[in-house]
């Protein structure tokens, strides 16, 4: 569901009605209701109190249709909303952070360069062109570049991403043994 989610006039009408047929007293039943669920929120040490309330109304809002057939006080289903919907907030702020990229190493080794080239020599030369070019571009111009590789060659964009795959393990394996020749710096 949309967070952002508002009620139209029509959404809200529909709501006021299954409160009550009153318009008055299904309007004084949404005010209590609302209340009701931003203490539950706020008792529960939640600073977005009103907005979780706000969230369950818009939950209950939208299930409206299917709800034909309940019976009881419906202050009690939006309790049960509200529930969830502090489940769901709690598992949202207790998810860790997503980490961070790793910064850029200032002073890369020299070797690595030298054992690249040296190992994209060894390839064919027509594996090293294609591993160049995969490598190539940024985003939507690089993906629309790996589509015109695997056209050019004649094959699927998945048989390409497993050709590159074996080229990469091959390089993998020729710079690590590259590395081990030379001397650190």
């Amino acid at each position: 569901m949309n967070k952002n989610w508002e009620l139209t006039e029509e959404q809200f009408n529909r709501l006021l009605e299954w409160l009550d047929p009153d318009r008055e007293t299904a309007a004084k039943n949404y005010g209590l209701i609302q209340l009701r669920l931003v203490r539950f929120f706020a008792a529960r040490g939640c600073v977005n109190a009103e907005d979780l309330a706000d969230k369950s109304i818009n939950v209950v809002t939208a299930k409206l249709q299917g709800l034909g057939t309940y019976v009881g006080d419906p202050a009690l289903y939006f309790l049960g909303v509200a529930r969830y919907v502090y489940l769901e907030h709690l598992r949202d702020i207790n998810r860790p952070p997503p980490p961070q990229p790793p910064s850029p190493d200032p002073d890369p080794d020299p070797n690595l360069e030298i054992c690249l080239r040296r190992c994209l020599v060894e390839l064919p030369p027509e594996d090293q062109l294609l591993v160049v070019d995969y490598e190539e571009g940024e985003k939507q111009a690089r993906i629309q570049k790996r589509r015109q590789i695997a056209d050019n060659l004649g094959i699927t964009i998945n048989a390409l991403r497993i050709k590159i795959h074996r080229l990469h393990q091959q390089l993998r394996k020729c710079m690590d043994q590259c590395l081990e020749e030379l001397p650190a710096h």
